[in-house]
Parts: C-alpha cells; sequence; structure tokens
C-alpha cells in the first residue's frame, strides 16, 4: 500500500448521472482506469499518456497512476494545473476526488518556479 492506501475498495464511489458517457473511474489514490472500449477512448488515452504513467493496459481496461513525475512531465509541456483538474474530472464516471485535486495542484504549483 501507498501513502494513498492503494489496494483499497473504491465501489462505493457515487456515479454521476452520466456516467455512461465518460470512459474513466479516477480513483482516490490517484489510479484512473480508462474503458479501451469506450468511444471517447483515444482522446481520453491521449490525455492520459500525457498527464499520468500507464500501469497495465489489457485489453479492455487500462491502468493509469497520477505521479508527481508524470505530473511535472505534464507541466512541462504547457498542460497548465486547473487544465488537468478540470479535464480528469469531465472524463471520470465518478465526482473527482479531493485527493486526487489536491495531489494534483500540490505537485504542480512549484514546477516552473525555480529562479536563476
Amino acid at each position: 500500500a501507498d501513502a494513498f492506501g492503494s489496494g483499497s475498495d473504491f465501489s462505493s464511489m457515487p456515479l454521476k448521472p452520466d456516467h455512461v458517457a465518460r470512459p474513466c473511474w479516477v480513483c482516490p489514490d490517484g489510479h484512473i482506469f480508462l474503458e479501451a472500449f469506450h468511444e471517447l477512448y483515444t482522446s481520453a488515452y491521449d490525455f492520459l499518456v500525457a498527464v499520468a504513467e500507464p500501469v497495465a493496459r489489457p485489453e479492455f481496461l487500462h491502468e493509469y497512476k497520477v505521479t508527481p513525475y508524470s505530473l511535472y512531465a505534464a507541466v512541462a509541456t504547457n498542460i497548465d494545473t486547473e487544465s488537468i483538474v478540470r479535464v480528469l474530472s469531465r472524463l471520470s464516471k465518478n465526482e473527482l476526488p479531493d485527493s486526487v485535486a489536491t495531489f494534483v495542484r500540490e505537485c504542480t504549483k512549484r514546477y516552473g518556479k525555480a529562479k536563476l
């Protein structure tokens, strides 16, 4: 288990009313599960590979993990913090967990702020 309590049961996360139209589950521990058969798969995949690290990509359900390194890479390619939070929320079948939004904001707030 990691700092987020990975391995927990997230089956009680409430789904959004239009969850069928959304391709991902975003878990409080930063894991993201993408339906590879969803009509929005290509768009979601393009975004997720820019902001998260792939964990497993079997045929039907792909797993990604938001990490400090993946967020650094995202910000380095000019994806801003609030865009990451907003798009994760838009893609997610469940309400975006506060822990994920906070993690994204905390990890990205100092990126690119170094003074020479």
